[in-house]
Order: structure tokens, then sequence, then C-alpha cells
């Protein structure tokens, strides 16, 4: 093979192999872009199913899913940083859960109960506290009861805070009760036991309430 030849293949190899480089390097970094706005997207998804959720038409069917929907509304507004306008909507939200005769209680009147839960939001913020894990039991397990001919039903649930190595492991009641259009709606509840865990100390801290 004589020289020029020689030079343009050797050439073109290296144009080949800086295209290769570059062709790379652009899809490497789309990959992260798009992990990243992924990964923006699903940490605020939970907020925006939330706040979209139709509970007009499609009302959660059990009391547990009552319960478990509570929930998800607190783990929610506690653990996420958002919007004060958010914030509100999910407050909003979540008060459809709830029995008109708890809710024409002054004390949970939309004013007070917003500064109530803001404060505690604040609080759970500042001291790093979380709302881990929670576990509702099934409807079926529930108990029932009749009375003036409504329909009553208390539902237990365990929630787990968590905060840096602290554990508490809370065992709350619900009682929910059926309206007239057939759906549970969360007339109270009672915080039953609580169990403190330090994960550098094997020692346990009980406290109950029956």
């Amino acid at each position: 093979m004589d020289k020029p030849k020689k030079k343009v293949l050797t050439a073109f190899i290296v144009m080949l192999c800086l295209a290769v480089a570059i062709v790379a390097f652009y899809y490497f970094m789309s990959r992260k872009n798009d992990g990243s706005v992924k990964e923006t997207t699903e940490s605020g998804s939970e907020v925006e199913k939330l706040i979209k959720k139709d509970l007009d038409t499609k009302y959660p069917a059990t009391p547990s899913e009552v319960v478990k929907l509570y929930w998800r509304f607190n783990k929610c507004m506690y653990n996420t940083g958002m919007s004060d306008e958010n914030f509100e909507q999910l407050l909003k939200q979540l008060r459809k859960l709830y029995d008109e005769e708890f809710l024409a209680n002054e004390e949970n009147s939309w004013e007070n109960m917003l500064e109530s839960f803001k404060k505690d939001r604040d609080e759970y913020m500042s001291s790093k506290k979380t709302i881990a894990m929670y576990t509702i039991e099934p409807s079926s397990s529930g108990v029932y009861g009749k009375v003036d001919s409504e329909d009553y039903v208390t539902i237990q649930c365990n929630v787990m805070i968590k905060q840096k190595a602290k554990r508490t492991n809370i065992v709350e009641k619900f009682m929910c009760r059926c309206d007239k259009d057939n759906n549970w709606k969360i007339l109270g509840w009672d915080e039953v036991s609580s169990q403190d865990f330090d994960s550098g100390n094997n020692n346990a801290n009980n406290s109950s309430k029956e």
C-alpha cells in the first residue's frame, strides 16, 4: 500500500473512532438526563395521584381501604416537600374521608385543621421524623356493630414512625360509619399503644392506653 492511501485510511479510522466516541457520549448524557427527569417525576407522582383522585365517584369500597387511603395522604403530606397549594389540595381530599359529624366539630373546621396539619408537618420536618410504613387490618377482621340503625366498624392499624435511629410502632383503632351513600367515613380514632425501638439500644419503651 502506498503512503498517500495509508494516510487517508488512518485519518478515516481516527475520524470514525471520534464519531463513535461523540455518539456514545451524547447517548450516555441523554440517558442520564432521562433518568433524573424520571426520578423527579416519580417522586412527585404520589402527590399528583392523590390530588387528582376522584373521591366523589370512585370512593374506597371498604373501611380498610378508607383507612389505608387516610395513611397514604398523611405519609405524603408529612414526608414529601411540596408547595402550600398542593398541601392544601391534599388536605381537601383527605377531608372527604371524614364523617359529617366529625367535620361539624369546631376543632375540625377547615381553618383549624389546616393550621394543625401544617404545625405537625413542620414538627416532622424539623425533627427529621417520617412515617416509614403502615399496615391496615382487612375489613373482614374489623369489629362491626349497629347503633340507631347505623352501621359502624372499628379497624386497627399499625404505623411505624422513623426518627434517626429511633423507631416508634403505634397501634391505632379507627371507627368508621356508613353514610347514606353506603360509603364508610372516618368518625374518629384512638391510639391503643406505642412502642419505641432504638437501633443502638435493645431496650424498648412501652406505653399503652388500654
